[in-house]
């Protein structure tokens, strides 16, 4: 399906990427450069309207799978800690921590997902979170094609 105007949104994106690239390029270990609530909104928003715009808003789940999954990990610890409080009296956990991925960086707490029994560093949680985010882009970009 031809859509009138796809041309700029690849330019543009195509400058968001790249400046992205330059971004993570300080921003790997040790930061030297971080990103506020303002950037990573803008992210979402530049993302979410080229969507939109190519009209391809189903893939948005599968290419922000690493963020759905991390919020969905705070409304699960959110709701559960609260229905247990009401429950038994005292809030119980899913996970040892939320949002997900500082849940692999604790140990001793209770929590019905007790793995991993040991703290695993932040430098290999995020490089583990960087994995797992290209293959949901290139499995994004594989299924753009499908109509």
């Amino acid at each position: 399906m031809f859509i009138p105007g796809t041309g700029e949104v690849a330019i543009f994106m195509s400058a968001f990427v790249g400046a992205l690239i330059g971004f993570l390029w300080y921003n790997s270990y040790p930061a030297q450069v971080f990103m506020g609530d303002t950037g990573s909104l803008t992210i979402g928003g530049i993302i979410g309207v080229s969507a939109i715009l190519i009209r391809k808003e189903l893939l948005l789940p599968i290419l922000c799978g690493i963020f759905l999954v991390e919020s969905l990990s705070v409304l699960l610890q959110r709701g559960y800690f609260k229905y247990t409080r009401k429950k038994y009296g005292e809030g119980r956990r899913i996970f040892k921590m939320s949002p997900l991925h500082h849940h692999y960086q604790k140990e001793g707490i209770p929590a019905l997902i007790k793995n991993p029994v040991h703290a695993i560093p932040e430098a290999k949680i995020v490089a583990r979170f960087w994995i797992v985010g290209i293959i949901l882009a290139v499995a994004t970009l594989a299924l753009l094609k499908l109509r």
